[in-house]
């Protein structure tokens, strides 16, 4: 995370919601700024911030000598209603994500766990002789394995996670989960990286998230008594480090619009004035939003004349692959890709078992398009479509959304995926195993052909941006191949 306003926030929310808990009691004092900046891994200046705002508040009292000091005064009965309320509030969202958790992050943990630094499992080790390991730190020792996966947006995603739903969960009272976390999962991760044993660290990994699912249910069934209100707080994340970002949102409708012929090639977008109208935006926002559509080469503004929309064979030349906001937006779309080729698997497999053949039949028709219209090279896209609208979980609609909205910034590599004539035979292939896997209800080979065709598909693009200089994409970390002898994997790159 870049964005330190969203980072002060993330703190902010963790220590209030533990003082509404009653986790952290009224004259009890806080961890110190430093151990709290080391605990969220942020600057001191943000923790500083939060601090500040929890004292301006109320919340807390700062001191030079007597450091940060809780001084809201719940009572028993407050703390249990702000708990009820809490949950009450949330009830659909939290059990929605936690059966989310395992499809969508579940193989990405194992990956960061294989590729981490020993340095982490070093000092949980300390933590865990010390008897020092506490929730959150044991949080803590999970976001460093995610962070040598070199995805700066899954830490962003997995920070939203946290505040709304696990840290709120281990600061509640008389909540089982948090000692089990560090008294049985964490340990036996690390003995497992320790011993480089990654098939007991996956298998313990789907145990343990879906423990927390099972335990979360539990909790309501047996804690929560308030009813949940009709109107319910949802989910909600941005894959924008903004929200008030809106110039980057109306670009993407734009360029959707365009990727689907809505704005076919060689025509005229509307006006400034008449696109500031119908997108209720103002107009140096869409002159904005034209700029950086100009600037990955899908459109070309001339004066006295409008904006006119370039074929694909166009945008690479008309791509200004020197601009930062560019290299931002395609390693935007780099790091998305990784995040879907890690879950698409088990998100895949998930959702096409738990469609009846009715359901089944309008993901084969939805994915069908890709053979009508002879565009092989837009399969992948079109099958995690499929998956956003027809997946189980609200969650993974959510951030499956946001990832694929990403997907748009690689516009301007089209032409260079276009070329690749062994790329486009791959993508035929898959297609037509995912098609006849659909009519057959086979979920398992669906989802095997799904994933391994992304993994193609990452290193493919990978490749294209470190060439075109953008060698940040390298850091990004992805799985090898699962299923080394398939069809698919004996074509060659």
């Amino acid at each position: 995370m870049k964005n330190d306003m969203e980072r002060c926030q993330i703190v902010y929310n963790v220590l209030k919601t533990q003082i509404q808990f009653g986790a952290c009691r009224c004259g009890h004092p806080l961890p110190t700024m430093e151990q709290s900046a080391d605990n969220f891994l942020v600057s001191l200046d943000t923790v500083r911030s939060a601090y500040l705002r929890l004292q301006r508040e109320g919340y807390i009292t700062l001191s030079t000598n007597v450091g940060s000091v809780v001084v809201r005064d719940y009572s028993e009965s407050e703390i249990e209603e702000n708990v009820q309320r809490f949950y009450s509030e949330r009830k659909h969202a939290l059990i929605d994500m936690s059966k989310s958790l395992h499809p969508l992050l579940g193989r990405a943990q194992w990956v960061g766990f294989k590729n981490a630094p020993p340095v982490i499992y070093d000092r949980t080790r300390q933590q865990k002789i010390e008897h020092t390991l506490t929730p959150s730190n044991t949080f803590e020792f999970m976001i460093q394995a995610f962070d040598s996966l070199g995805n700066d947006l899954l830490l962003r995603l997995l920070w939203q996670i946290f505040t709304f739903y696990e840290a709120p969960f281990l600061s509640t009272p008389k909540n089982p989960w948090g000692t089990f976390a560090v008294n049985e999962y964490a340990p036996r991760y690390l003995e497992f990286c320790l011993k480089k044993e990654w098939d007991s660290l996956q298998k313990s990994i789907c145990d343990a998230q879906e423990s927390l699912s099972a335990v979360l249910c539990r909790f309501y069934e047996e804690r929560i008594t308030a009813p949940a209100p009709k109107q319910q707080i949802p989910f909600t994340w941005s894959s924008y480090e903004k929200a008030s970002q809106i110039c980057y949102t109306l670009a993407m409708d734009l360029l959707t619009q365009i990727s689907r012929g809505h704005y076919p090639e060689h025509s005229l977008l509307p006006s400034l004035n008449k696109l500031s109208k119908e997108r209720n935006v103002s107009v140096s926002t869409v002159r904005r939003a034209l700029s950086l559509l100009n600037g990955i080469g899908a459109v070309k503004s001339e004066k006295r004349i409008g904006t006119r929309v370039l074929s694909y064979h166009e945008t690479s030349e008309n791509c200004d692959f020197t601009n930062s906001v560019v290299r931002k937006r395609l390693l935007d779309m780099a790091r998305s890709m990784q995040i879907l080729t890690l879950s698409c698997r088990e998100v895949s497999e998930l959702t096409i078992a738990s469609l009846d053949a009715a359901g089944r039949q309008q993901c084969a028709a939805h994915l069908s398009t890709v053979g009508q219209r002879q565009l092989y090279e837009l399969v992948t896209y079109d099958a995690l479509e499929m998956l956003k609208l027809s997946a189980p979980y609200q969650t993974i609609r959510t951030v499956y959304g946001e990832l694929l909205r990403q997907f748009f910034w690689g516009y301007a590599l089209r032409n260079i995926w276009e070329k690749s004539g062994d790329r486009i035979n791959r993508c035929r292939s898959c297609f037509e195993i995912l098609m006849s896997s659909l009519e057959a209800g086979d979920a398992a080979r669906f989802s095997e052909a799904l994933e391994e065709l992304m993994i193609h598909e990452f290193n493919f693009s990978i490749r294209n941006l470190v060439q075109l200089g953008i060698g940040e994409a390298q850091k990004l970390l992805i799985p090898e191949l699962s299923i080394a002898d398939s069809k698919l994997s004996r074509q060659p790159l």
